[in-house]
């Protein structure tokens, strides 16, 4: 199984407040990785480290096989979406996504880019006539029109109707199923639980626990949320 992100011992703090301590994951090929915990625990500054976007204080991250400090060129093979999407809302997704890929110099179909989140209707609206839910699906869109090979997406569903939040699973899904590797970051178990192949625990600035889903579930049964509840309250080993 390849190795898509290897993040090795890694620390951040900012002043005293040490945010990221002895940190270590594994994200494998087309696998979808939860990365779960409270708010403040530090799950942003992890994805934003993972992205070159932050400076570690120590420690390594390999993204595809690139050291994230040896320059930005592995970005070309990486989507994300951090925090809340912005956009030039007087653009049509059709004109930022075209933008975005003559940044990105590639090239793709539009179109079925679209039409795979849910837009191709809304094509040539201006985005600031958008709901919350079709930004969302926006910047999705954008995130993924380069055809990476992973996909980072901080609290992903948030704001989301039911629906919506089950055609955004499925179309993660679909894009795992196609070998896209996706990290995700909540602190909702729900979200998690019902999207997520594996989850890590960030508490304390580390990831105190792993497991694959199917096996928790199966072990926990309906103590399953408690049993997180209490890793992520610091409770657990």
């Amino acid at each position: 199984m390849q190795t898509i992100v290897e993040v090795n011992d890694i620390e951040k703090s900012y002043g005293p407040a040490q945010v990221i301590n002895h940190c270590s994951l594994k994200i494998y090929e087309g696998e979808i990785y939860g990365l779960l915990g409270i708010n403040g625990a530090g799950k942003t500054t992890l994805m934003k480290m993972i992205l070159g976007l932050q400076r570690m204080d120590r420690g390594s991250i390999y993204v595809l096989g690139k050291e994230v400090s040896s320059g930005p060129e592995y970005l070309a093979n990486v989507g994300s979406v951090i925090e809340n999407p912005t956009f030039y809302e007087h653009l049509s997704a059709n004109e930022l996504l075209s933008m975005h890929l003559c940044y990105m110099q590639k090239k793709a179909d539009i179109e079925a880019i679209l039409h795979l989140v849910g837009l191709e209707n809304v094509k040539q609206k201006p985005i600031s006539k958008y709901s919350l839910g079709m930004k969302q699906r926006l910047g999705l869109a954008r995130a993924i029109v380069h055809h990476p090979k992973l996909l980072i997406l901080d609290e992903p569903l948030n704001g989301l109707d039911p629906i919506a939040i089950a055609e955004i699973r499925g179309l993660m899904r679909t894009l795992a199923n196609e070998g896209i590797s996706i990290l995700l970051s909540s602190h909702m178990i729900g979200e998690v639980r019902h999207t997520a192949d594996r989850i890590g625990i960030l508490s304390e600035g580390y990831i105190k626990q792993e497991f694959t889903v199917k096996e928790k579930v199966s072990e926990c049964g309906e103590q399953f949320e408690g049993y997180v509840v209490g890793l992520m309250r610091r409770e657990g080993i």
